[in-house]
Parts: structure tokens; C-alpha cells; sequence
């Protein structure tokens, strides 16, 4: 799509205003989201660029393309758009900041979740310096981290992630876990255990709790 065209009772994009072209972009963006749902893919794809030639800093369109050109092995495009999310506008999400940081952690998490590691360590160490303060980027970088044996700083991002919210049950985990990872198996018993206290419905937290008390008894055998 070039243009909106005329003959459909609409303005040339060159032409709209910033909320027109938000509109016409989330409505492309809705779109894109009922082809996938239909199994349509290249139709939803089509969709996502349409949204971005209206309304090239459309955050959720972008971070949606990214993962796209992920799965297409594209991976320096799908790169390239998840960090231009960084330096974005709040306007760029329709919840302003707080929804932008949102969109850049579910970037980040689809890069966890499909093994790109070292590019969501990028992404979250990169992220931090717009969101200091967001605990679940301290988090992904301690999960990239680790996955990428830097477990030292894996445990200092685990750290600071409890720091700023010591009763998030997953942050307990995330530093139990750390902890482990470096050999301070005492230390990680405890807060290890604490993570179950405070969600014994937890599997990964209970899984991980028997690993640490199982090589703590190796080590004192």
C-alpha cells in the first residue's frame, strides 16, 4: 500500500493527520491479527507493513514484524525493529510509555522464549536505560545472561530485579536461581525455598528447589 487511495473516500497518507494514520494503522493491525488467526500468514504480514507505510512508528505492528522476520530467518531486520522500539515516542503505543515498555518486554520475551539469546540480552540491557526502574528487564537480562554463561551478571540483574520488588515471587525464584548458578548454594536454598512458600503451585520454582537441595547433600556426603 502506497497510498490510501482517493477513491475509497480516503486521504492520501502524505495527507492525514497523525491520528488518522493511527487509526488506518491499528485497523491494518487488527487485521494482521484475524489473518494469522484464519492461518492466513502472508495476508497478515501484507497487513503489518501496510500498517507501518501508514504509521511507521506504530509500536505494536513493529514489534509484531519483528518477530515475524525472526521466524523467516530475517534475523538483522527483526533486530533492527525491535530496536528502533527503544527510542520511540510514547505516542509510538496506544497506552503511552508504560505500553511502549510492555510491547519492548514481549519483544524481548519472543526472543527468550525462541532461543535468541544473546540478541534479548541486547535488547534488555539496551532497554534499561529508558526503563531503570522495570524490574521484569532486570529479569531478562539475568535469563539471557544466564543462558549465555555470564552468570555473574546474571546474578547482579537478579539481584537488582528483587531490589525493586521483593515480593514478586518469580524475582525470589530468578535470584535463588542466580545464586545457585554461582555456587552460593546456602544462600540460594533460602530464597529458593521462599519462592515456594510464596507459590508451592510453582513447578519451575519446586524444580528447582530439589536441584539445589540435591547438590547441597552431594556436598555435604
Amino acid at each position: 500500500m502506497s497510498v490510501i487511495s482517493d477513491n475509497n473516500g480516503n486521504p492520501k497518507i502524505s495527507e492525514m493527520t497523525f491520528e488518522k494514520k493511527r487509526f488506518f494503522a491499528q485497523e491494518e493491525y487488527a487485521e494482521s491479527i484475524f489473518l494469522t488467526s484464519c492461518g492466513e500468514i502472508e495476508a497478515s504480514i501484507q497487513s503489518l507493513e501496510n500498517a507501518l507505510e501508514i504509521d511507521p512508528g506504530y509500536a505494536p505492528a513493529i514489534m509484531s514484524l519483528g518477530s515475524v522476520e525472526y521466524q523467516r530467518n530475517k534475523p538483522d531486520h527483526g533486530r533492527e525493529l525491535f530496536h528502533s522500539l527503544l527510542s520511540l515516542p510514547p505516542s509510538a503505543a496506544d497506552g503511552g510509555e508504560s505500553d511502549l515498555g510492555d510491547i519492548i518486554e514481549e519483544a524481548g520475551d519472543f526472543l527468550i522464549q525462541s532461543g535468541h539469546y544473546a540478541d534479548g540480552l541486547e535488547l534488555f540491557r539496551a532497554a534499561l536505560n529508558r526503563f531503570p526502574k522495570r524490574d521484569s528487564f532486570f529479569r531478562g537480562v539475568s535469563c539471557c545472561a544466564s543462558h549465555e554463561n555470564l552468570l555473574e551478571e546474571a546474578l547482579r540483574a537478579a539481584e537488582k530485579a528483587y531490589e525493586l520488588d521483593p515480593e514478586n515471587q518469580e524475582c525470589v525464584n530468578d535470584l535463588g536461581w542466580s545464586l545457585f548458578e554461582v555456587g552460593r548454594l546456602d544462600e540460594a536454598l533460602q530464597y529458593l525455598s521462599r519462592a515456594v512458600e510464596m507459590d508451592p503451585g510453582d513447578d519451575l520454582a519446586r524444580e528447582n528447589l530439589r536441584i539445589c537441595k540435591e547438590e547441597i547433600k552431594k556436598r555435604d556426603f
